[in-house]
């Protein structure tokens, strides 16, 4: 079905339908300041470019890892602006990696999928301890949730790595078809075509990895993302994952529980990490 532009904006870009949107990621970079006035992070290069550094907030006596990945269409953001993640972890004794990646239009998304992937090798290879590598989760935001969920499909034999390195993939309000992303505004910076699309999407592609799979979305998200994350769970079926919906959230505000160790969003992430089953829905 032929749809007009103004549909794929205002399914696509979230800042059309969150009129407060400036004032909720603006706050972002304070809280992550905090973070770290607390905590300082390690700061480890896993690349050349400037922007491919991990911050690790390791936890005392660490048993495991959550990797966080950033969101902004792949042409916004840093790591710098999340640090506050790692507050809804550290006391539960797990490490904190934030991941910054190249963006676009300097690079093309086919490069920030071939970091990615690298940072997470380099990470479980030469940074994470035992206990640490041992169970992983990893989850991300909007253009961070394809960026997690493409940890799952992912050969890690190729990398040097175990088969099936991660026990959790926590994608939020992701987009996993990339073909709709080309009739948005956004798309002029980042820079998909027909042919690039259709090799990076990750509906329709095999999971190669085997972990727990939760899918989570805003209740006031637009249907697309809602169907996004829908597909992605019927494509990768064997996997057994959930949706969840988070009642009454945004495409900003759905990721705040990750900076309160009582959130849904955490126990989500906890219950992966301690090989129980994810929730099949959010209260």
């Amino acid at each position: 079905m032929e749809r007009p532009p103004e549909w794929y904006e205002r399914e696509y870009n979230p800042r059309t339908g969150v009129p407060d949107a400036p004032t909720i990621y603006e706050a972002w970079p304070v809280r992550a300041a905090a973070t770290r006035e607390r905590h300082p992070p390690l700061a480890i290069r896993y690349g050349d470019h400037p922007r491919e550094v991990i911050d690790l907030f390791r936890a005392d006596g660490a048993r495991g890892t959550v990797l966080f990945i950033h969101g902004g269409y792949w042409r916004a953001f840093s790591k710098d602006s999340f640090s506050w993640v790692a507050d809804g972890f550290l006391s539960s004794g797990i490490s904190v990696a934030l991941l910054n990646y190249p963006l676009a239009p300097e690079v093309r998304l086919g490069r920030i999928v071939e970091s990615t992937r690298r940072a997470f090798a380099h990470l479980w290879r030469e940074v994470l301890t035992g206990q640490e590598r041992e169970r992983i989760v990893v989850t991300g935001h909007s253009a961070g949730g394809y960026l997690s969920a493409l940890h799952l499909a992912t050969p890690w034999e190729d990398w040097g790595l175990p088969r099936d390195p991660l026990v959790g993939c926590l994608p939020v309000s992701g987009v996993f078809a990339l073909a709709p992303l080309i009739q948005t505004s956004m798309n002029a910076e980042i820079g998909l075509d027909l042919d690039q699309a259709a090799e990076l999407s990750l509906v329709g592609a095999p999971w190669r990895a085997k972990a727990a799979l939760a899918l989570v979305v805003g209740g006031e998200e637009s249907a697309e993302f809602h169907r996004q994350s829908a597909d992605l769970a019927a494509a990768w079926a064997e996997l057994e994952p959930c949706v969840v919906d988070i009642a009454g959230k945004n495409h900003f505000n759905v990721i705040d529980g990750f900076g309160d160790p009582h959130s849904d969003l955490v126990k989500l992430a906890l219950d992966m990490l301690d090989g129980r089953a994810p929730l099949e829905s959010a209260p």
